[in-house]
């Protein structure tokens, strides 16, 4: 406050980027001697690394191993509440999104939101030459993506 002094506050769970907060009773005296006014908290929250949140869901866009994403597998995934196991079903694309139901936001007088796992398949900084030599000989069955997604006739 301009005069120096200084609150402590609690923010409610699940308290959105512009709310106002009302602190009642805080704000500067009324003239002639009258009660105090109101002060207002306006909320801005800074970006996470790597959550996003939308109303109460939290997104996450994370990568997999071309290994995981073929084949499937269980791994760790950070929730905003700590570390949980998430498996990666076989023949997963890339964008492919999963849901952790209730690892959300505490929504204020709603349920809690979902935290949704966007997968995104990362392959290694240096080549792998086995890897393009296998890929090389590949001939898929029947398997047309861009034509799939209406890319091409």
């Amino acid at each position: 406050f301009p005069d120096g002094k200084a609150l402590d506050l609690t923010i409610p769970p699940g308290t959105e980027e512009g709310a106002k907060l009302r602190l009642k009773g805080q704000g500067r005296a009324g003239t002639g001697g009258g009660e105090a006014g109101d002060a207002y908290v306006d909320i801005q929250v800074s970006p996470h690394p790597f959550f996003e949140r939308k109303g109460s869901d939290v997104y996450l866009d994370l990568p997999v191993t071309l290994q995981e994403a073929v084949i499937g597998a269980a791994i760790t995934v950070p929730t905003i509440d700590g570390k949980v196991t998430l498996r990666v079903p076989e023949n997963s694309s890339a964008g492919t999104t999963l849901r952790l139901k209730g690892k959300g936001i505490d929504a204020k007088g709603g349920p809690r939101g979902d935290q949704y796992v966007r997968i995104r398949i990362a392959l290694p900084d240096e080549p792998d030459r086995e890897l393009a030599r296998f890929l090389e000989k590949w001939k898929p069955k029947n398997y047309q993506p861009r034509k799939k997604a209406g890319l091409e006739s």
